[in-house]
């Protein structure tokens, strides 16, 4: 008890000790404890020796009137089970432009051009509007109104134009079900800034092993994010993950949420700030499905964690219009699998980002399995 001169007459502790989201033991305690003195409680559940996604205890308190004051959640060490996919690998079939993995209710297009795919489908309808694309920008905030002119093109003379940037394929080979692409990412008028390895593994129950494994040039400032964006033709963009929520969280923004399964649609992602910006976002994240009402959508799970975005607001329309009430939503849903999101900071009026938070790496390695679903209940892995 930290209180100077209360005790803890009055308060209630909750704790919840979650095993891949489910709660395996759940207790509220009310105790006395005078200020300066500690509590112990033992949970009296067995904790699993292994897990798929995580294991976790979560400690609330809440005054007399019920209102949260503090909370705590802590990982419990568990041996993580690995995520392989065990389905039997995919043959692949291709044209001049064109590589094709097809199976009993769905099928991929993929781009030798580009590196990318142009189509998902399931059960013979479209998943995709835009072909997938490895992306770097995200609409500046007004914390990184000193940043940005080393991302965008405001200063044409130092910008990396993360904003319109051209992913290049070198050379591409097939080996049985799996696909590499050799390719960089450069932004316009400007030298290669990422050299890296593209690959997909194609299985028989539609899920495709993603990775991209390279490096970032040395000279490059850090970057406002990596990873992939799709665009589905979702117009409700319903979605659930397990991961840090319910509210948007950045990697320096993360104490208010918890690590938890949740619920949500791209609509009530929005933040509506008077002047339009990055927001949404959220960490830690092991899976994520997003739907539409019937249930049909792309599962998405993390070797590792990543982190998830989904909203009707492209960034380019977040970062163009000036003013909330100059916004248009989109009816498509633009969902964002990144390795990484670089923190918001306080740079409007404070010092710039820490570099704790920066995305400064420079060797990358990154990989997700995506698969087409019809959701079978109320737990997105189980599909069909």
């Amino acid at each position: 008890n930290c209180f100077d001169f209360t005790s803890f007459d009055g308060y209630s502790f909750e704790y919840d000790i979650t095993v891949d989201g489910e709660s395996l033991e759940k207790k509220i305690v009310r105790l006395n404890t005078r200020p300066g003195e500690t509590f112990v409680l033992t949970p009296s559940a067995a904790l699993p020796e292994s897990c798929r996604f995580g294991c976790f205890i979560t400690v609330k308190m809440t005054d007399l009137d019920g209102n949260e004051v503090g909370r705590l959640q802590e990982e419990i060490p568990a041996e993580k089970a690995t995520n392989e996919i065990t389905a039997e690998p995919l043959s692949v079939t291709e044209t001049e432009f064109e590589i094709t993995a097809q199976g009993e209710d769905f099928c991929y297009v993929l781009s030798k051009q580009t590196g990318f795919f142009e189509s998902i489908l399931k059960n013979g309808e479209e998943l995709l509007t835009e072909p997938m694309k490895l992306s770097y920008f995200r609409a500046p905030t007004d914390n990184d109104r000193n940043i940005r002119v080393y991302w965008d093109r405001t200063n044409i003379w130092q910008g990396e134009n993360f904003d319109c940037v051209f992913n290049k394929v070198y050379s591409f080979k097939i080996q049985g079900n799996k696909i590499s692409f050799d390719m960089s990412s450069a932004g316009v008028s400007r030298l290669p800034f990422f050299k890296y390895t593209l690959s997909y593994e194609f299985f028989a129950d539609g899920s495709v092993k993603t990775q991209l494994c390279g490096d970032i040039r040395e000279n490059v400032f850090w970057l406002p994010r990596l990873g992939f964006e799709l665009t589905l033709p979702l117009t409700d963009g319903k979605f659930k993950y397990f991961g840090n929520g319910p509210l948007e969280s950045y990697c320096d923004m993360t104490h208010h949420g918890v690590v938890a399964v949740h619920s949500s649609d791209a609509g009530s992602e929005y933040v509506n700030y008077v002047r339009p910006q990055e927001h949404g976002n959220h960490t830690n994240v092991h899976y994520a499905a997003v739907y539409d009402i019937l249930g049909r959508g792309l599962l998405f799970e993390g070797a590792d964690t990543f982190e998830f975005k989904a909203s009707h607001y492209s960034a380019a329309e977040l970062t163009e219009k000036q003013l909330n009430v100059d916004l248009e939503a989109d009816e498509r849903t633009f969902v964002r699998i990144d390795y990484k999101v670089g923190g918001i900071g306080s740079n409007s009026c404070g010092p710039q980002l820490a570099e704790a938070y920066q995305l400064n790496d420079k060797h990358i390695e990154f990989a997700f399995s995506i698969r087409p679903i019809i959701l079978d209940n109320a737990d997105p892995i189980d599909v069909v």
